[in-house]
């Protein structure tokens, strides 16, 4: 009983004193100068190919939207391009950049631009995948957890009917 009368003090002590002692941060937005000098080029993968120089944008996807109207999806933090100037992804195309000349490995919202940078945008059947079948790869792996797994719970009740 006393025990939990302790508790039950250190608890309220507790609540009485967080508020107080609470501090709530304040970040001030930072704001990202925006590179200069960028060139864009767009290939709509249809034999439309549209080219721009001496733009100015903070990363691909304001870049991108500030000359034409893109379709996007987010999902989180992250941004999925859908479609450049009504030009949409599919089954088999999907849109893919490079900033000069590397492939991109992150959203086009996440990708912050230098100065001079180049981007360009293909509509492409490269590296776009839209699978219908599951990947071998994860589904032997996730066989051989569980076949460990299984192995593992056996030989706990094994060990323990000897005793």
């Amino acid at each position: 009983m006393k025990r939990i009368g302790l508790i039950t003090g250190i608890i309220v002590a507790l609540l009485l004193v967080t508020p107080a002692s609470t501090q709530v941060i304040q970040f001030e937005a930072q704001s990202i100068p925006a590179a200069t000098g960028i060139g864009l080029t767009i290939d709509f993968g249809n034999g439309t190919v549209s080219n721009y120089t001496g733009l100015s944008a903070t990363n691909v996807y304001n870049l991108t939207a500030a000359i034409f109207d893109v379709d996007a999806i987010w999902a989180g933090d992250r941004i999925y391009i859908n479609a450049i100037d009504g030009v949409s992804r599919d089954e088999t195309q999907g849109w893919q950049y490079w900033v000069n000349g590397n492939y991109a490995t992150v959203a086009a919202n996440l990708y912050t631009l230098n100065d001079g940078d180049f981007v360009l945008w293909n509509r492409t059947i490269s590296g776009f995948q839209n699978q219908t079948e599951p990947d071998s790869t994860a589904l032997v792996g996730g066989l051989l957890i569980a076949a460990g797994g299984l192995v593992f719970l056996a030989l706990l009740y094994w060990r323990s009917i000897r005793r």
